[in-house]
């Protein structure tokens, strides 16, 4: 998984990577940041100061949780990915894959989920880098054997008006005929989670 920050691994992907350790897969989640630009809620949690360091920290917390056996947060600048040299992170993300070498990666869409400019930048970059790290000719100063991994997944995000709970519950009046009621036992959700 290759994100922009602390905490896209749990909005984005928290379900899966549980899935995927419990199922016997190695997971690597990969932050670009360290989340130092973000929001402080909570004076008492972080300062602007340490507030890289509380969320690196909580990267490795939530893939400890989540059972991801590899956790990297990278020193680039949270706020910046736009401003960087698109091939230095390509190369940079390239290393990563070639080093680790996934069959799978998720990272976010095109849009970044949602628009945020971060998203939008390492989404870019690890598509490319998907693209270019099965090649020798593709930064071969790197010392490393190509790899190509064999899917990119994009995280999705539904569109806002779309509620999960709505989901639910519209699968559960379709699934008994519109007689679901509260406590109904149901044996197969893989229609809703179609």
């Amino acid at each position: 998984c290759i994100f922009a920050h602390p905490d896209d691994e749990v909005f984005c992907t928290g379900g899966t990577i549980a899935r995927a350790v419990a199922d016997g897969v190695e997971v690597m989640v990969v932050s670009a940041t360290n989340g130092g630009a973000g929001q402080i809620n909570d004076a008492t949690v972080a300062t602007r100061r340490t507030l890289g360091q509380r969320r690196a920290q909580e990267l490795h917390d939530s893939c400890r949780t989540l059972g991801a056996q590899y956790v990297e947060c990278l020193s680039y600048g949270d706020g910046t990915l736009k401003d960087m040299d698109m091939a230095v992170l390509v190369e940079h993300v390239t290393r990563i894959l070639r080093e680790f070498r996934p069959d799978v990666v998720i990272s976010f869409g095109p849009d970044g989920g949602y628009g945020h400019p971060d998203h939008v930048i390492i989404s870019h970059a690890t598509t490319i880098a998907c693209s270019l790290s099965g090649s020798a000719d593709e930064f071969p100063q790197q010392g490393l054997p190509p790899h190509s991994p064999g899917a990119l997944y994009h995280a999705y995000f539904p569109p806002k008006p779309l509620l999960m709970l709505d989901r639910l519950s519209e699968w559960l009046v379709a699934a008994g005929g519109g007689r679901a009621r509260v406590g109904d036992q149901v044996e197969d959700v893989t229609e809703f989670v179609r």
